[in-house]
């Protein structure tokens, strides 16, 4: 019995770092997104490839990065006195459920079980995959591990680790599904990459005291607005990445297909948002991200049933 409660609150453990809904909001829509374009080239003979890639993709996410994530937060002591519900890691080691060996291992599950799916796309597709998912890995690692922590960096953090990681993301799902590449899902990609871009920047904000508190300091782009401003600018890189992702999106819908115009939507409510966040008002923070959460994965789904039908 007392094996049986051990194995149970170490799946518990697993599903809490694992957080779904981060994990959904960024890798998870990405890969659906291009799934779906991949089917009106490939058809039904996707689903094989699609469902190993997803798994893939959410290794990387769900359980490498957040492990890596939360060894680091958790050392710098971000993490320890977050006040975030959302935010400050996936609170696995607040909670008891893993200890720094326990997460260690969890890396390099991860790290084999990513690898073992590279390998096997490797044989389909060539030497190309194995460069995105090595950027993949170098994303992950580079975010919070030193000696770069470019989380710890206003800009640096977002744009190389999380918009760009997201861009390859998509090029590379597209390519792996279809053997070719189109501007479209690559588009849509960069678009979809961008509204995440605005929705981590408000995940950061309920963590500004906890990270400028930490050693070393976790100078994240709010915490550099809220530094540099102060507190009622700690929004500001939140509505301009989705001031962005709008601009793009009607690009889009100019130049390459009508779905983008749900996308220039979803910014505009993402925008109206961050507008209205009280920044230091916890609480309105958690209901403003569960709120641009469900319109960034609602959108993957609105485009997936758009371009299919």
């Amino acid at each position: 019995m007392k094996n049986i409660k051990l194995v149970s609150r170490k799946f518990l453990g697993l599903w809490t770092l694992f957080r779904l809904m981060p994990v959904m909001t960024f890798s998870g829509s990405i890969v659906l997104m291009n799934a779906a374009c991949a089917w009106l080239k490939v058809g039904v003979a996707v689903t094989h490839f699609a469902l190993i890639l997803a798994a893939g993709a959410l290794t990387i996410n769900g359980l490498l990065a957040h492990s890596l994530n939360d060894i680091e937060d958790w050392r710098s002591g971000t993490d320890r006195v977050s006040r975030g519900i959302l935010s400050g890691g996936s609170k696995v080691l607040k909670y008891g459920f893993f200890t720094q060996p326990d997460l260690r291992k969890v890396v390099i599950l991860a790290l084999s079980i990513s690898l073992g799916i590279g390998i096997y796309f490797y044989i389909f597709r060539g030497p190309l995959v194995l460069v995105a998912l090595a950027f993949g890995i170098f994303a992950a690692w580079v975010y919070t591990c030193p000696p770069l922590r470019l989380a710890y960096r206003p800009f640096l953090g977002e744009w190389i680790c999380l918009w760009l990681s997201g861009t390859v993301l998509s090029t590379a799902s597209y390519f792996i599904l279809t053997g070719g590449f189109d501007i479209f899902p690559f588009f849509a990609g960069v678009v979809q990459s961008t509204l995440v871009l605005g929705w981590l920047m408000q995940h950061h904000v309920p963590d500004i005291s906890a990270d400028l508190s930490a050693a070393p300091v976790k100078l994240t782009t709010p915490a550099y607005f809220y530094l540099r401003w102060g507190p009622q600018y700690a929004m500001m890189p939140s509505a301009m990445y989705f001031v962005l992702a709008l601009v793009l999106s009607i690009a889009g819908y100019y130049y390459i297909h009508p779905v983008f115009l749900g996308m220039a939507f979803v910014a505009i409510l993402g925008i109206l948002a961050a507008a209205s966040t009280k920044s230091q008002d916890v609480m309105d923070v958690t209901r403003k991200q569960l709120f641009t959460t469900a319109l960034i994965i609602i959108n993957s789904m609105v485009f997936t049933i758009y371009i299919t039908l």
